[in-house]
């Protein structure tokens, strides 16, 4: 069974190691950054972040690197299940490549307040897409978007009092309580997707 991590903006970072020791499974980390030029890199703030991820290409080349990153996986492992889970940016360019054929591939997708999402509301994912949003958001109200996600049929969430970057450690939004919550979903879910993932 495949698992792929798609990083937010801060990219490839010890949270994300931790995060998936907490999943109990190997995951393929799939960050905006060519790692060999961000190794041991760490961004002291989300905006000198986001300027990083913006110069790197943005969110059309993050999708076109996971899907790059899918592709290779079906070649290599044919017909293995394959949950995607991504985390702002990355929530974002999954949602992306969600509406591509490359998500024929994929068999679950949990994306963590992908705030870009509301610039392409318009797409129909090929692959089960579970959205969960924060309810405080800097730039847009998510309420609206969950609510006009939820009547085009997508399975929406709003999680109450939670800010943007709820399971990062390095967010300002930060929640120790929700993040523990939803590491257990996560990773019954790949106990559900792969029986004998824990086992292994």
């Amino acid at each position: 069974m495949t698992v792929i991590i798609a990083t937010d903006v801060f990219g490839n970072t010890p949270a994300v190691a931790s995060l998936v020791r907490s999943l109990e499974h190997p995951c393929l980390i799939v960050s905006p950054y060519d790692e060999q030029d961000h190794s041991g890199i760490h961004y002291r703030s989300e905006q000198i972040a986001y300027q990083a991820f913006i110069a790197q290409g943005g969110l059309a080349r993050y999708r076109d690197k996971l899907g790059r990153v899918i592709q290779k996986q079906e070649r290599e492992h044919p017909n293995t299940p394959c949950v995607t889970i991504g985390f702002s940016a990355g929530a974002s360019a999954l949602w992306l490549l969600a509406a591509t054929e490359n998500a024929h591939h994929i068999d679950q997708m949990v994306l963590f307040y992908g705030s870009r999402i509301r610039d392409y509301t318009h797409l129909q994912p090929r692959c089960p897409a579970r959205l969960i949003f924060a309810a405080r958001e800097a730039a847009f109200d998510p309420l609206t978007l969950t609510q006009q996600l939820r009547q085009q049929g997508q399975p929406a969430e709003l999680i109450a009092n939670t800010s943007h970057g709820f399971m990062n450690p390095y967010s300002g939004g930060f929640c120790v309580k929700t993040q523990a919550l939803f590491l257990e979903e996560l990773a019954q879910l790949i106990r559900q997707t792969h029986p004998c993932a824990l086992a292994a």
